[in-house]
């Protein structure tokens, strides 16, 4: 955005003004300049933004459909924001630099019954323990092409994909020891592609994986997080998560 100069910075200083006067005229001018710089700083976007699309998560389905089910309904009521900010349910600093290879906590930082929420309050209503969140209907065992809707990219990154065990009963908050211990899908740096009409974001990544042999209700949960780049550094430590309901068939 640029920014209208005051008249006089345009103006060719007085030759006969003293040194002096015009130094201090110069520390003035930048000490009024710093609090625009660091506000721009710090209103700069974060590095990524993101949510399940297929199967779809709660906040993406809410969001395209507030009336979809009595489970958005009530979700939306508790947490009117989700449809503005949808892509949004993060961690921001999910990598833990105290371990040698800077690996995401996140059963650290999301206590039990707050996983679709990723701990964060403003997104409380998506972790309502209901079985009528709107549902995608999955062939169990077979290829699919599952599709992530973005805003703005992590790279490098991961995406991980975690499904309920056996048993899981959709009406109880969703615990870490509900998920099977290691993802069915893992991929890293996939390219992303224009996003398909009737996403969200501008962006999409589509991996083929091949879904759990599973029958009935289940949960998968996804998370996509930041990554080392190979001189150690991250562009970005966040994790993004989401909760997308599922039937097997």
């Amino acid at each position: 955005m640029s920014t209208t100069r005051p008249a006089a910075t345009t103006t060719s200083p007085d030759p006969a003004r003293p040194p002096a006067r015009r130094t201090a005229l110069l520390r003035l001018t930048a000490l009024v300049a710093l609090p625009l710089a660091v506000s721009t700083l710090g209103s700069a976007p974060a590095s990524a933004h993101g949510s399940t699309a297929d199967p779809v998560s709660r906040s993406v389905a809410c969001t395209k459909n507030p009336k979809a089910s009595e489970a958005c309904r009530l979700a939306l009521a508790q947490s009117p924001g989700i449809p503005g900010d949808w892509k949004s349910i993060v961690q921001g600093r999910a990598i833990d630099h105290s371990t040698p290879t800077s690996s995401p906590q996140h059963r650290a930082r999301i206590p039990d019954g707050k996983l679709c929420s990723a701990g964060n309050a403003q997104f409380s209503g998506l972790d309502l323990a209901r079985d009528d969140f709107p549902s995608t209907t999955l062939p169990g065992g077979a290829e699919y092409d599952l599709r992530y809707d973005i805003s703005a990219l992590h790279n490098p990154y991961r995406m991980e994909m975690y499904v309920t065990k056996d048993g899981y009963d959709p009406k109880k908050p969703l615990k870490w020891s509900d998920l099977e211990d290691t993802p069915f899908l893992s991929a890293d740096n996939t390219a992303a592609t224009a996003a398909p009409a009737g996403f969200l974001g501008a962006k999409a990544f589509t991996f083929k994986a091949v879904l759990p042999e599973k029958k009935g209700k289940h949960l998968i949960y996804t998370i996509w997080h930041g990554l080392k780049r190979p001189d150690g550094s991250f562009q970005s430590e966040e994790a993004f998560y989401s909760c997308s309901d599922v039937t097997f068939k």
